[in-house]
Formats: C-alpha cells, structure tokens, sequence
C-alpha cells in the first residue's frame, strides 16, 4: 500500500496505522476477542508484520493503551496555563479533556485496559498510567488530593457517558436534558 505521496509508508508510519487500527479493535472487542488479523485488515497490511513491529499481541495492547494516554496527558497539557486558582486550572483542563473523548475508540480502548487487568502487566501499566495522571493532573493544576481525586472520577464518569452515549444530565451536574 501506498500513501498520498506515492511513496511506501516507512515502518513508523506503518506502525503509526497498526496502533490506530489496534485501538479501534481493541476498543470493539477488548484485549481478549480482538484479533490481530483484524488489526492488521484495518491497517492495511499483512498480520505477520505486525509481529515485525511488536513482539506479540500484548505489546500491541499496551502500545494502544500509551498512546491513549498519551493523547489524554496532550489534552491537559495543552490547557495547562497559570491561572488564578487550582478550579480554574481544572475548569480548563476538563475542557480539553472533551476534546479527547470526542473519539469514543480512544475512552473505549482505556476501559478495555480496565477490564484486562487481571493480567499483572497490564493491570501494573494501567496503575502506573493511573497515578502517573492524577500526579500530572495535581502539578499543573495546583490542587490539593482530594480535589484532583475528584477531578478523575469525574473523568471517568464522563469515559462511561461517552462510550454509553448518555445524555449529558447523566454526568454533569448542571447539564440540563
């Protein structure tokens, strides 16, 4: 396959097209039921290369779930600017974070590592992503624990009312039907 340019992909751009693929299966059917094969159809490319560019299905997974963090990490970050107070911050920072969940594939994926976690490494990535973000989310906003505690549970509510499609009354307060 060729791309705009008529020119063959490099193997980081294939692997760019097999991680965007990987989170859009692993987002439909979860780390166990997705299927490499299907991964490799949507990136375009044959199933073995992608054992050329990960070492096996779990890699693939867990270079899905950095990369879903990485966008979610971006998001915050983009919004991060010195503001009066810590609410502020967050108010900003919980704007930007719904731009992230405006592709339901990237929330989808997160939850699959949930639910995967029974699985030690998977369940040691999504712990470490875990307060890794809420660390990030303290020093950029200034917050106190309790307020960044909250902060995230209420980004996860709003992970479930994406991926649910629930009307915003469901997940913000104030939200009106």
């Amino acid at each position: 396959m060729t791309n705009r340019t008529g020119r063959r992909p490099t193997a980081e751009e294939r692997r760019e097209q097999v991680l965007e693929a990987g989170i859009s299966v692993f987002a439909e059917f979860g780390y166990h039921a997705a299927k490499t094969s299907d991964i490799a159809k949507r990136a375009g490319i044959s199933q073995p290369y992608i054992y050329a560019l990960f070492e096996d299905k779990k890699a693939l997974f867990l270079a899905c779930l950095e990369r879903v963090r990485r966008q979610m990490r971006d998001a915050f970050g983009r919004a991060w600017r010195s503001r009066a107070t810590p609410e502020e911050s967050l108010a900003e920072m919980g704007r930007n974070y719904l731009a992230f969940l405006a592709n339901p594939d990237s929330p989808r994926c997160q939850l699959q590592g949930y639910a995967a976690s029974a699985d030690p490494e998977i369940r040691a990535f999504m712990r470490t992503g875990f307060m890794e973000s809420a660390k990030m989310i303290a020093e950029l906003s200034g917050a106190d624990h309790a307020t960044v505690v909250r902060f995230m549970a209420s980004g996860h509510l709003l992970i479930v009312g994406t991926v649910l499609d629930l009307p915003d009354h469901y997940v913000r307060p104030s939200a009106s039907s």
